[in-house]
């Protein structure tokens, strides 16, 4: 029971640091973990430490967990390894992909317009996360999915963010239509175009002061 609620506390904390809800600099107590997940704190301690182990937190004494800055080098050296992982997972479930999964991600792809047209952050940044882990998981590799979460936890934000609200939106409207194109490439069977544009289309860095 515990891990899983050490992995809940760990996942509720990298979501609220992607979401821009922890920024650089934030304290994080054990104490606030355990109010927001309505857990005891040996969970939220291990999430903590977990997260300190990963690179994501310090431990700052008699104080709490502070959210580290990381560095742009580090975020792009991240975004090198996630754009090759993530084609190979798209390379992997390309012939496995079924026609509920397209079905999926088509469901996901229009949540994300509506979280753009009423500008809820948050719901774009769960919503596109879930439509990448259609394919993931179909690619049924433990170890890779693993890689990629590792990754993804090294690093405060993998999505562009700005501060200013239309830009943000104009950027994830674009994002989603990259996903749509993604849809695409995965119904036409060909993992080669899938793989290809996922790491050197969607992972492409656009625009590297909004990373």
């Amino acid at each position: 029971m515990d891990s899983s609620l050490r992995n809940l506390a760990t996942k509720m904390i990298l979501e609220k640091i992607q979401r821009g809800d922890f920024a650089a600099g934030d304290i994080i107590s054990e104490s606030e973990i355990c109010k927001i997940l309505n857990i005891s704190r040996t969970p939220a301690r291990e999430a903590l430490i977990e997260l300190v182990a990963n690179g994501v937190l310090d431990k700052i004494p008699r104080k709490g967990y502070q959210v580290v800055n990381t560095s742009h080098k580090q975020k792009l050296d991240a975004y090198i390894i996630l754009a090759d992982l993530d084609a190979l997972a798209g390379r992997q479930a390309c012939p496995m992909m079924t026609e509920q999964d397209i079905l999926h991600m088509q469901e996901l792809v229009d949540l994300i317009d509506i979280a753009i047209k009423y500008k809820n952050y948050a719901s774009y940044c769960e919503l596109q996360e879930k439509f990448h882990q259609v394919y993931i998981k179909r690619a049924d590799n433990l170890l890779l999915s693993r890689m990629l979460d590792e990754i993804k936890s090294s690093v405060l934000r993998y999505t562009y963010f700005s501060e200013d609200i239309d830009t943000q939106f104009e950027i994830c409207r674009w994002m989603n239509d990259e996903h749509k194109k993604i849809i695409e490439l995965f119904q036409s069977g060909d993992a080669d175009a899938v793989s290809q544009y996922l790491e050197y289309t969607h992972w492409a860095t656009k625009d590297y002061e909004l990373i």
